[in-house]
This record gives C-alpha cells, structure tokens and sequence, in this order.
C-alpha cells in the first residue's frame, strides 16, 4: 500500500476542515461588522449578545475561526505545523464556548435556549475533532 491510499482522506477532511471554518469566519465577520441582513435571523436580544461580547471572548472568538481555517489550509497543504495550529483554534473554542456557557450573564442557554448551547458545543467538538485528526496524520507522517 502507498502512502496515498492510506491517506485517501486526507484531502475529503481538509477541504471539509476549510468550508466549516470558513462558515465560522463567515459568521464572525458578519456579526462583528453588525451587517443588519445577518442579524436580523436572530432575535434582538440575541444580535445585542453576541455584539456586545467581552473583548476577551471576541478575541477567543477571532482566535477560534481565523486560526481554524489557516490550520485547515495548513492540512490541506500537509504542513506539519498544522495540528498546532488547529490546537490552538480548538482551546480558542472551547474557552470561548465555555465563557459563553458557563459564565456569560446572562448564560448563553438564557438567551439561544438549548439550540444555541448545542451550536456553540458542537463547533468546539469540531475543532477538537479536527485537532485530533492533523495530529493524527502528522504522527502517521502524512503531513510534512
């Protein structure tokens, strides 16, 4: 077996790993620049909240999706730098999830309700999971 059929997954996960960051980015951008077409899926309260986020949350937030998609085209390219790179977006996520979770007043639940609490933990999931994933292709020698 070839080290390209082993790692026939490789492009199909990375190229997933940069639509999902870049649906992130997306968001990011559309909220931090207040473009009103955006924020109007939301209800009021819910656009004022995620407007209004601490600064240290909003950077975890930048942190989270600018550096899972430069960690995704990172893997994409099979740079071996990329599982570090993914890691520090994934901790980015779920410090943010978790302030959003665990200590926003009010708590994210109050606001979005159980949708959103499972939104926000799902995308933390993803990042662990592509994370775990880089890691696993740079111990494999897939990336370089």
């Amino acid at each position: 077996m070839t080290d390209e059929t082993e790692t026939w997954h490789l492009m199909p996960v990375a190229i997933l790993a940069i639509l999902w960051n870049l649906a992130g980015c997306t968001d990011y951008m559309l909220t931090q620049y207040g473009v009103a077409p955006y924020l109007q899926i939301f209800t009021q309260s819910q656009a004022d909240y995620f407007t209004a986020l601490p600064a240290a949350v909003d950077g975890a937030w930048a942190m989270a999706v600018w550096g899972g998609l430069a960690g995704a085209v990172m893997l994409f390219l099979r740079l071996g730098s990329a599982p570090w790179v993914l890691g520090m977006a994934a901790l980015a996520m779920i410090g943010c999830a978790g302030w959003l979770i665990l200590f926003a007043t009010p708590p994210l639940a109050a606001v979005s309700g159980l949708f959103g609490v499972t939104m926000i933990a799902g995308a933390a999931g993803m990042a662990v999971l592509f994370y775990l994933y880089a890691r696993r292709m740079r111990v494999s020698g897939a990336l370089a």
